[in-house]
């Protein structure tokens, strides 16, 4: 129950996307969470101005650079009261994610740690993401080629499923 009285009954799926994979990522995760007939938004966060209506929240970003978009961190770091009296979790998309080891995993954990000092997730979620050469800027082709990075399309929508329904269970319990 918030403050004006107005049950909040809907959950939010906040996202920053570059190229379009976030957002794909996000929507399968709205998609999951739909089919359990939770109200859902998918929105992303720069369109965002009143969370009033939201009793949970999962808030996600492409990692660039070993970091999350300015955009989310902005947006966690300028609703970071009313965050704290939800349900949040986050939820990350990379292309080191794809690798699964140990170490790269902890880069891509890493990546969210100025948004978890701000607001305490219930659950994490890290996917692999998907790049296409032709699809990127000049500045951001010159990066990959000189990082070396894999181009293609490494997305396991199974496993964004399988994260959205087990981290319903922490946010948005029947």
């Amino acid at each position: 129950m918030r403050d004006n009285g107005i049950m909040a009954d809907r959950i939010l799926v906040a996202y920053a996307t570059r190229y379009g994979s976030t957002v794909e990522v996000a929507e399968t995760i709205g998609d999951e969470l739909r089919k359990a007939s939770v109200a859902v938004d998918v929105r992303p966060v720069n369109e965002i101005t009143d969370l009033s209506s939201y009793r949970a929240a999962i808030i996600g970003s492409p990692i660039y650079m070993g970091k999350w978009l300015p955009e989310p961190q902005v947006f966690i770091e300028r609703n970071q009261q009313y965050l704290r009296t939800i349900p949040v979790a986050f939820f990350a998309v990379g292309l080191t994610i794809e690798e699964g080891n140990p170490e790269s995993l902890k880069k891509a954990e890493m990546s969210m740690d100025q948004v978890r000092m701000l607001v305490k997730p219930v659950d994490i979620g890290l996917f692999p993401g998907r790049l296409e050469s032709g699809h990127l800027s000049f500045t951001d082709r010159a990066i990959i080629k000189m990082i070396r990075a894999k181009t293609g399309d490494f997305r396991n929508l199974e496993a964004v499923r399988a994260w959205a329904q087990a981290v319903r269970e922490k946010i948005a319990p029947a």
